[in-house]
């Protein structure tokens, strides 16, 4: 049987592919300055791959995304014991994770697509039942719209993104994209690439993108880190990708308070190293564990609201 897909497209041209597993954001078609539409995102070669192989490319992730150390955390006086699934920590939302999951398209349209997924008190050993809708919405000017809600009947840590593998040239290195990121801090990680200490200034250091600059430089490994972003009302523009080979250009704008930038440093059979990036935006990693970052519980009578905005240009040459 076929993997069910759901399209939705403008009347301009850009299209969008979104797979009801995992909720997936599986093939985002773009024009570029000659107004030729390509595939930007660096997707497995089929919808039925992603439940072979778990990659999380374009996938929904969650409860948590990122990371969580020792894979438990405290609340209100209880300990909490997660899916330990890279090493001895809990990385996006566990083994099981939202990735996983097989959510059910509860509304279509031409230009949007709403998912929704119910999660179970002690998934993953999060605590409380979770209701959460996945919307995907396309609108002129070839804008791509993302939106999480979620709603707990107990206190819970919750931080839902999606993992897109971006690539605005639609294949090879991503190194001389420019990438343009509006955070003045990061946060270092040790080994397990769990945050550690305070958020630290990047003046000066590699993960400086103030100002447009490749996205790696000669001998550069790759980063995967969390930027703090400042926190405002409403969406802010919290990066800028351009690829000087297609003139493609997406800003994206999110409500989050970081931004989690990976540069794919680790090649598997079908994608080299550094061949796309990510832009994560979220909650900062291992928030639960560390009272002095952004709070990122979810109460019940609350609702939980990530919205990302993915627009896209074109720059002539």
């Amino acid at each position: 049987m076929a993997e069910p897909v759901c399209q939705i497209a403008l009347p301009s041209g850009m299209q969008a592919s979104i797979l009801p597993f995992g909720a997936v954001l599986h093939s985002l078609l773009v024009p570029d300055r000659d107004g030729q539409l390509g595939e930007i995102m660096m997707g497995l070669a089929s919808p039925a791959d992603h439940r072979k192989i778990r990659s999380f490319r374009g996938a929904s992730v969650g409860r948590f995304a990122n990371r969580i150390g020792n894979a438990r955390f405290a609340l209100e006086g209880q300990s909490f014991a997660l899916s330990a699934n890279e090493g001895a920590t809990c990385l996006h939302g566990g083994a099981e994770g939202f990735d996983r999951r097989e959510w059910q398209v509860v509304d279509q349209h031409a230009h949007s697509v709403t998912l929704a997924l119910h999660s179970p008190d002690g998934d993953q050993g999060f605590p409380g039942d979770m209701d959460i809708e996945a919307e995907f919405t396309l609108s002129e000017p070839n804008t791509l719209s993302i939106t999480y809600r979620a709603r707990v009947s107990r206190a819970c840590p919750v931080s839902i993104t999606s993992h897109g593998f971006f690539n605005l040239a639609g294949g090879g290195p991503v190194r001389d994209h420019l990438l343009n990121i509006e955070a003045t801090r990061y946060l270092p990680v040790y080994g397990a690439n769990i945050p550690v200490g305070a958020p630290q200034p990047v003046e000066g250091t590699a993960f400086d993108y103030r100002a447009p600059r490749p996205v790696l430089r000669a001998g550069d490994r790759g980063i995967d880190h969390c930027y703090c972003l400042d926190p405002r009302e409403g969406l802010l523009a919290a990066a800028v990708l351009y690829d000087p080979v297609s003139g493609r250009e997406m800003q994206l704008c999110t409500n989050q308070p970081g931004l989690q930038l990976y540069t794919v440093n680790t090649p598997s059979n079908d994608l080299p190293a550094h061949h796309a990036l990510c832009l994560e935006p979220q909650a900062w990693p291992d928030a639960p564990n560390r009272p002095d970052f952004p709070d990122a519980i979810l109460r019940p009578g609350e609702t939980y609201h990530h919205h990302t905005q993915l627009a896209f240009t074109t720059r002539s040459k």
